[in-house]
């Protein structure tokens, strides 16, 4: 008798705690798969792949971190000199405003972090 040669020689190991592995059962039940590599094929070719980018809100944060250094400083110039010019705490009120509804206006705009999704399939077929 002739064996045919199998079509899927690549081989891929998966470690799962017995948690985890009931939970990839009930899964593969709900997803309609009889075996967990249908199941495991299906989700890696087609799943749903979300990176996050947070690089502008790193950059963010350093710029917020400069200016907190330099309202620092001046706090540290009024308690030195007890010289308080109302005008300049006027403007650096005026910038923490401002900064405020920047940082508002990104996360209404982009969220928290700009989806990069490498595959757009949806996680949720069967």
């Amino acid at each position: 008798m002739e064996q045919k040669r199998r079509t899927r020689v690549n081989r891929f190991e998966l470690r799962t705690t017995d948690k985890e592995a009931d939970k990839l059962r009930r899964r593969i039940t709900l997803a309609g798969k009889k075996t967990f590599q249908a199941y495991a094929l299906k989700m890696l070719l087609n799943g749903k792949i979300e990176t996050y980018d947070y690089s502008e809100l790193r950059q963010l944060r350093i710029e917020v971190n400069r200016i907190g250094q330099n309202i620092n400083q001046l706090v540290r110039y009024v308690n030195t000199f007890e010289d308080l010019d109302s005008e300049l705490v006027q403007a650096l009120q005026d910038d923490v405003k401002e900064i405020k509804q920047l940082i508002t206006m990104e996360f209404k705009v982009k969220g928290q972090a700009t989806l990069n999704g490498s595959d757009q399939g949806d996680s949720n077929q069967k």
